[in-house]
This record gives structure tokens, C-alpha cells and sequence, in this order.
């Protein structure tokens, strides 16, 4: 039996299908059905339900110990997630390498070394790089700037002393992680502002010596 339209053409199998396909597309059939956020949700429980069952087969304890296992994953993750995006944030906050307060060199040096001495990491790495800062404005390597950024003046000093210039880029992050970022110093971070100083120091000199870009 072969069915046809009005128009008189008959009616395929597939025309049928496609004919059927777009009648069930029409809205009045799916007011009742569940929104895509409950769909995704109820996706998400069934998944989380079979791992458990998955897991409990090999876990001691059974379901208990799956759950434990399982918590203790999410925690790690969270924990790990945390860190990375601890990190990412201290990378991006910045603010003046040198606060407000006039001090010399020498005074910073002796605040960075009295606080690496107690071993109180923040304040040795801010009272370092600060005493650096002061350093290259002294000695002329850059021109006194208020409100510079830590990464301002690594820019500054790499352009008058480009051998310098990955040390104090590296000097200048640790800084803006510690005094802005609220990211705890360690004797590693103390080292990295001290390495960039003796370098800058140490190339300063020598074109002192050959009387190579003295101001």
C-alpha cells in the first residue's frame, strides 16, 4: 500500500521519517521536558554515582572507602588548583618599588640584612630590592623616578646594562610576588634580589674601569 499526499505524490519511508522528525521538533511537544542546566546536573550525579560503584569494588571498605578515596582527590585537586592560581594572581599585581619614605642604600641594606638574619623572608626580599632600586638611582645607572614599578625599572636598568637584564627581570617578579602578592619569601627568593644586585654592581664597575657609560 502506497500512500500519497494531496498533492498526489506518494509518501517514502524516509519522507516519512523526516515529516515525523520535524512534527516532534514542534515546542508543544517539550514543555514538560527538563532544562539543559537539570540535564547537565543529573549527567554529572549518574557519572559521579558509577565511579563510585566502579571504585567501591577496589577500594577497602567498599562504598566507604570510595567516598574517602574520591574526597581525597577533590581535595587535591582543590589544593593544586588553589596554588596554580596563587601563583598566576602574584604574577599580575604590581605596585612602586620604592615606598614613600626616603631612605639611602645603605640604610636598606642594613634593614634587608637584619631581616634575612631573623629570617623573616618578606621583609629581607622588600628591604633588598628596595636597596637595589636606591643603588642605581645613586650611582646614575637610572634617573630618579617616584612611583616606578619593580618591572619599570628592570626595564631601565636591562637598557643601561643588558647583561644585567635577566637578573633583575627575575628580581623584579620575586619582588612584586612578596610585596604585592602576598606570596610567603624564602631564602631562594631572598638570593634571587641578591644575585640581580651583585651582578649589576659587579658590571657597573667594571665599566667604570674602562670609563664605558659613566655618568
Amino acid at each position: 500500500m502506497i500512500l500519497t499526499v494531496a498533492g498526489g505524490e506518494p509518501i517514502t519511508r524516509d519522507g516519512a521519517r523526516a515529516a515525523a522528525r520535524r512534527e516532534l521538533s514542534k515546542g508543544i511537544y517539550h514543555r514538560d521536558d527538563e532544562s539543559w542546566a537539570l540535564r547537565v546536573f543529573n549527567a554529572v550525579q549518574r557519572w559521579i554515582d558509577r565511579l563510585i560503584h566502579s571504585v567501591s569494588k577496589h577500594a577497602p571498605g567498599g562504598g566507604v572507602g570510595a567516598l574517602a578515596l574520591l574526597l581525597a582527590a577533590m581535595v587535591l585537586v582543590a589544593i593544586v588548583w588553589w596554588r596554580v592560581g596563587f601563583v598566576r594572581r602574584t604574577t599580575s599585581v604590581q605596585g612602586p618599588v620604592l615606598g614613600g619614605r626616603a631612605r639611602t642604600s645603605a640604610d636598606l641594606l642594613r634593614e634587608a640584612a637584619a631581616a634575612a638574619l631573623a629570617e623573616r623572608w618578606d621583609d629581607a626580599v622588600v628591604a633588598r630590592m628596595r636597596a637595589l632600586a636606591m643603588s642605581v638611582e645613586e650611582r646614575g645607572i637610572v634617573d630618579p623616578r617616584p612611583g616606578r614599578t619593580a618591572d619599570e625599572l628592570a626595564l631601565e636598568v636591562a637598557s643601561a646594562l643588558p647583561v644585567a637584564a635577566d637578573a633583575v627581570r627575575s628580581a623584579a617578579t620575586a619582588f612584586d610576588a612578596v610585596a604585592y602578592g602576598n606570596r610567603p619569601a624564602e631564602h631562594a627568593t631572598y638570593d634571587v634580589i641578591v644575585s640581580a644586585a651583585d651582578l649589576i654592581d659587579r658590571e657597573h664597575h667594571g665599566r667604570r674601569l674602562l670609563g664605558v657609560g659613566a655618568r
